[in-house]
């Protein structure tokens, strides 16, 4: 029978392998982000004589592998609650908010609407994706990072116009029938459900048509669309609000109902509707896209990236890349928006659930 020495006892220490288990995984998971890089890189630069469907998975799983080993990297040195999704979303959308309110001031080509060529050089310009150009140009000459840029300033023009005059009037109405109840709610639920039940598409149509299409009455057709949902949400915190401890103790204390209203009920219940009114910004951005692809935004040659995806539609076999990237913007702009408004739905109810 083996006998095992005390220096041996002395080794098998359990606690101290997980520990060094522990302190190597940031080191593989930023090994696999570095290999992640490496294959991305060769995928889009390196690699000229492979195909195009080799390439693209190439390019698919190094984007994977370093996407997997930042969020490790980032989840071991700041925690679990780390978030690469949440963080990539705010820069886009950051920088895609400069990009739109500085547009004037990039060094790119100012946006003409629709330039006609005047030279037979010109005309025979067909688009294409360059290194000077990366986004390519359409048949006109025109620079699609430029149309891009100034279609997303009047887009996001929309959707600020239309989430503000939604939040502003849903939320007082959702305020007011939440709090005070009875016959101002049964008000409010009347005119609240009757434009829910009005088909959106129907009533924006009617709007357009009887007004002009600006991008003001586009934003304020799709704020009136907004509003009942704005509404219900405010209803449904100041309801659950205004049967609480403080506010029982401020009517106690002799507070009016405006003060509560304004100034107990409305902090509490703003931040879940603040963190709804992202996710309805992705929501209205595609609603405004379809009505450009329908026809029925604002009138040419003022750009959106629903128009510029509808105007090249017709050129999608011989010029895809005139949909596409209008499109991809569009796709990862939604898809930012609902990323952040996700992140803020679940920091809110994390919140509610330690205060109770």
């Amino acid at each position: 029978m083996a006998v095992v020495e005390p220096a041996a006892l002395l080794s098998l220490d359990p606690v101290g392998d997980i520990a060094n288990r522990q302190a190597r995984r940031p080191v593989v998971a930023a090994v696999i982000g570095v290999i992640g890089l490496a294959l991305l890189l060769v995928a889009m630069w390196g690699v000229r004589s492979m195909d195009t469907v080799p390439r693209t998975a190439l390019a698919a799983v190094g984007l994977a592998g370093f996407w997997l080993g930042l969020q490790k990297v980032g989840a071991y040195k700041f925690g679990p609650d780390f978030s690469l999704g949440f963080i990539v979303a705010v820069v886009y959308t950051s920088v895609l908010v400069l990009l739109t309110v500085f547009a004037d001031f990039l060094p790119i080509e100012k946006y003409e609407g629709n330039i006609l060529p005047t030279t037979l050089e010109e005309r025979r310009f067909r688009p294409r994706l360059s290194f000077d150009e990366p986004l390519g140009r359409d048949t006109r000459g025109g620079s699609l990072t430029t149309q891009v840029i100034y279609a997303g300033r009047v887009s996001l023009l929309i959707v600020a116009l239309a989430v503000t005059v939604g939040l502003l009037i849903g939320g007082t109405l959702g305020l007011l029938s939440g709090y005070f109840g009875r016959w101002i709610e049964a008000i409010i639920n009347i005119g609240v459900n009757s434009t829910l039940a009005f088909p959106p598409l129907i009533l924006l149509i009617v709007i357009i048509s009887v007004y002009s299409r600006t991008r003001w009455t586009i934003g304020l057709g799709l704020a009136i669309v907004s509003v009942p949902t704005y509404a219900r949400i405010m209803r449904a915190q100041a309801i659950s609000l205004r049967e609480r401890e403080f506010i029982t103790a401020a009517r106690a204390m002799g507070a009016s109902g405006r003060r509560i209203m304004f100034k107990d009920i409305l902090p509490n219940a703003l931040l879940p509707v603040l963190s709804y009114t992202f996710i309805n910004a992705a929501v209205i951005i595609v609603a405004e896209g379809s009505l450009a692809y329908l026809g029925l935004s604002v009138k040419f040659p003022t750009p959106t990236w629903g128009f510029l995806i509808a105007d090249g539609k017709d050129r999608l076999k011989s010029d895809p890349h005139l949909v596409f990237v209008p499109a991809i913007v569009m796709f990862l702009t939604v898809l930012s928006l609902n990323r952040i408004g996700d992140w803020a739905r679940k920091r809110v109810v994390g919140e509610r659930n330690l205060l109770k």
